[in-house]
């Protein structure tokens, strides 16, 4: 199942896919044949010029109008469509550990990591005939920056972006980040858009200087796209891109009816993450797959999202945003120069402590919530039989996890995560009961509703919950709901899957806290009333775990130099702490699969800039669609 974030995930293909738990197992990459003597979706013969390329995808985006790098809400599907239409400023080498040219032809730090020079490719042209330069990076910036879900994701880590001169920009870092132009790979900002279309009166098509243009769009059923004759790229032997003539992507939601579709031809390519069609392609003639399941890259991570602090958002708490409903905000004393209230300052830090009713399936904040107690975390993680859900839920696709990266990554370091041991969660259980004088302990779980394999996840946790004195109810919603709620704080708990990347950098704004009580001037959030030491999760933080071990951790190994060994062990403290607080109850890890008919080329590890070097191409659930042939 895909994930979104207010429909869609955004930021980043490669750190961050939200939603409902994908049913699928690990992140592979092999790039192995499943024929033997070949290598699967890789063909160095002379192209076949022309064709239509049909490709079924698991979602679409809400409104096509604003589908950009700055302010589209991309989840794996979309970043897809993407790369159809725009090209990023660098892509990820086949190794995963260097960005290599694409808009941008490199860059360069100050000794601190505190500024990136990036230079420009010249000679490159808009579908519009627009030319692209050092002012339309700085409007893509400007824009993203005011959107207001992916300036969210930015805001804590980019300050600026200025022009140096027509070619060259710098990005200006709020803190020091080492490993930046991997996020300008990976990243939808990465994706350089024409800034006619950032007004908000815009109804026009998406304009990019990517392979293909926009010929038609039906949200929800397909898009059509159609080659751009203009494109700046040539192959290694100086044949012009892209090779086909256009590309359609087909919304098909269901995963047994994508898979029927490649089988039957009415598509030509596909984008699977369900564990049982990824089974499933194995046995199809005619058909070929690979897998990203030792990928260079750790994988997102299937698990149960908790609401650490039983709380709404405290950030948007903070900055006023529940203003309407009683909640008074922080930040606009702030910006007058004011001290906030004490009153103000603990309702921002409690939020409207609540909780979903079972009943009603709303939030309620006449109810005691449970997940905010760590020793109620910790008795689910110990309730859940990881292995078993990775067998039984997930068809043993993938591999079990304990963690944010997996047990090849250079930074894992066991970090103790419990092992299933129900006796023992019960006991943690009744210890809770008795410490608070209640006989009964539940929570909801949201699932995307319409799904069966959502379902059949659910029955599974509720049984494993019940065995230690846990009843779940299910709040089923559609995905973009479910999304929503986790965005606002108005959940329990949520099926979710998420982080990964090619580099735990990526993650830095989904585990972002901030020192409530220093001064805005230092980073933090001018909140003296609260008890000192008290961390707020920042606002894309949506388990709402405010953890100075956590930020201090990250915040050496973004500013240590990349592959360090202060790099590495800082980013090992933060896997060692999610063990310790529960924010996330981690089930296996989340694989993805393309797979085609025997007749689509070449559609393995296309090419940077060059048309020569391979990258990293299937990224995750994100394909290039440029080097593609129809024999």
């Amino acid at each position: 199942m895909s994930s979104t974030f207010d429909r869609r995930s955004f930021l980043t293909h490669s750190a961050a896919t939200l939603g409902g738990v994908a049913m699928a197992g690990s992140v592979v990459d092999g790039l192995l044949a499943n024929v033997a003597g070949a290598t699967v979706g890789v063909n160095k013969g002379r192209p076949k010029i022309g064709g239509t390329l049909t490709v079924g995808l698991i979602s679409d985006v809400p409104n096509f109008h604003v589908f950009n790098g700055a302010q589209g809400k991309m989840d794996q599907s979309a970043f897809c469509v993407a790369n159809a239409l725009y090209d990023p400023l660098f892509v990820m080498s086949l190794s995963g550990k260097v960005a290599l040219p694409m808009l941008a032809l490199s860059a360069s730090h100050n000794a601190d990591y505190t500024v990136w020079t990036i230079a420009l490719r010249q000679g490159v042209k808009f579908t519009n005939g627009d030319p692209f330069n050092a002012d339309l990076v700085i409007a893509n910036y400007t824009a993203a920056k005011a959107d207001p879900t992916v300036g969210l994701a930015i805001q804590p880590i980019l300050t600026s972006v200025t022009k140096i001169d027509t070619y060259t920009v710098a990005y200006n870092m709020a803190i020091p980040f080492s490993a930046y132009p991997i996020t300008l790979a990976e990243q939808q900002i990465a994706y350089m858009a024409h800034p006619s279309s950032f007004v908000p009166t815009y109804t026009g098509n998406p304009i990019g200087t990517g392979p293909f243009k926009v010929k038609s769009w039906q949200v929800g059923v397909e898009s059509q796209f159609t080659k751009n004759a203009g494109y700046w790229r040539k192959d290694g032997a100086g044949r012009k891109l892209p090779y086909l003539s256009g590309i359609n992507f087909k919304t098909i939601v269901d995963d047994a009816s994508r898979n029927q579709a490649l089988q039957s031809g009415g598509v030509d390519m596909i984008l699977q993450q369900s564990g049982a069609q990824i089974a499933a392609l194995k046995k199809m003639k005619n058909i070929t797959y690979v897998t990203d399941e030792s990928a260079p890259r750790d994988p997102s991570v299937n698990c149960l999202i908790m609401n650490t602090t039983g709380t709404l958002n405290q950030y948007f708490c903070w900055a006023g945003q529940f203003a309407s409903i009683g909640v008074p905000g922080s930040l606009p004393y702030i910006l007058k120069g004011q001290a906030p209230p004490t009153t103000v300052q603990e309702a921002d830090f409690v939020g409207t402590l609540g909780a979903v009713n079972p009943s009603t399936l709303q939030w309620d904040t006449t109810l005691k919530p449970v997940v905010n107690n760590v020793t109620i975390r910790k008795a689910c993680a110990m309730a859940i039989n990881r292995s078993t859900y990775f067998k039984v839920i997930d068809g043993s696709v993938g591999a079990v996890a304990d963690g944010v990266y997996r047990k090849t990554s250079p930074f894992y370091r066991n970090p103790g995560y419990p092992a299933y041991n129900p006796a023992k969660a019960k006991a943690l259980v009744n210890a809770y009961k008795s410490a608070n004088g209640v006989s009964k302990v539940g929570f909801v779980i949201d699932t995307v509703s319409g799904n069966s394999s959502a379902n059949q996840a659910f029955a599974f946790f509720q049984q494993q919950l019940a065995a230690v004195g846990i009843t779940v109810t299910q709040r089923q919603v559609v995905q973009s709901t479910l999304i929503n709620n986790v965005i606002y704080g108005q959940y329990d708990c949520s099926t979710w899957n998420q982080f990964g990347g090619v580099d735990p950098s990526l993650n830095y704004v989904w585990f972002l806290s901030l020192n409530a009580t220093a001064s805005p001037a230092v980073g933090g959030l001018g909140m003296a009333a609260l008890p000192a030491g008290t961390y707020i999760a920042g606002a894309v933080n949506f388990a709402h775990q405010g953890d100075s071990t956590i930020e201090n951790s990250m915040l050496r190994a973004l500013a240590a130099a990349p592959g360090s060994a202060l790099q590495k062990k800082s980013w090992e403290t933060v896997n060692t702490q999610f063990a310790r607080v529960f924010p996330y109850l981690f089930l296996d890890t989340l694989v993805t699969a393309f797979a085609a008919r025997k007749n689509v080329q070449n559609w393995v590890s296309g090419t940077a800039a060059d048309g020569t070097t391979r990258c990293l191409s299937p990224d995750g659930g994100s394909a290039r669609w440029d080097q593609i042939w129809k024999s």
